[in-house]
């Protein structure tokens, strides 16, 4: 991708007050060449998180989160199983406060297999937050409906080459 992609990225995660990531089925752990790899990727990005006031929603069913470097409290897996239920309480009251702030979402490599999950809902909250911005990263499902298509970015990438270029990218 061009630098002038990778420089309103980072702009915009530097102007978001708030950050929400959706990690789909193309950042599951068997997408990845090994576990390291998998590991190495997340522990990069847990340090740039961690600036931020952010929550990660997941559509994996298994707990992918539990042995890396992010803050479980700032991540819900809503199909893991019912012990998720406080944490989906949570990330809905989180996501409350999102309402009227500048608010970055970045979703990565999700498909339709659950799409009530986060991807419906994050074009809904594009859609009633003005000051927010959404970037879809997937090489097949990258689409946008067109009424939130200038807050919002279809990146038609495949979610852990995008993940790999922005970490080579910053460095």
């Amino acid at each position: 991708m061009e630098n002038t992609f990778w420089e309103k990225f980072i702009q915009d995660y530097n102007d978001a007050q708030m950050l929400v990531i959706g990690v789909g089925r193309q950042l599951h752990k068997s997408q990845f060449e090994s576990e390291a790899a998998m590991s190495e990727i997340m522990d990069f990005y847990s340090k740039f998180l961690d600036k931020k006031n952010y929550f990660i929603i997941t559509s994996h069913k298994e707990g992918c989160f539990k042995d890396s470097g992010f803050n479980l409290k700032r991540v819900c897996n809503p199909l893991d199983s019912s012990e998720e239920q406080g944490q989906w309480e949570l990330y809905n009251k989180w996501l409350s406060a999102t309402l009227n702030k500048k608010l970055m979402i970045v979703e990565l490599g999700e498909d339709f297999n659950n799409p009530n999950v986060f991807r419906w809902p994050f074009e809904k909250i594009v859609f009633i937050n003005q000051k927010s911005k959404m970037y879809r990263v997937s090489d097949k499902f990258y689409q946008l409906p067109e009424n939130i298509g200038e807050r919002a970015v279809g990146v038609p990438e495949n979610a852990i080459r995008f993940l790999i270029e922005l970490r080579e990218y910053l460095g």
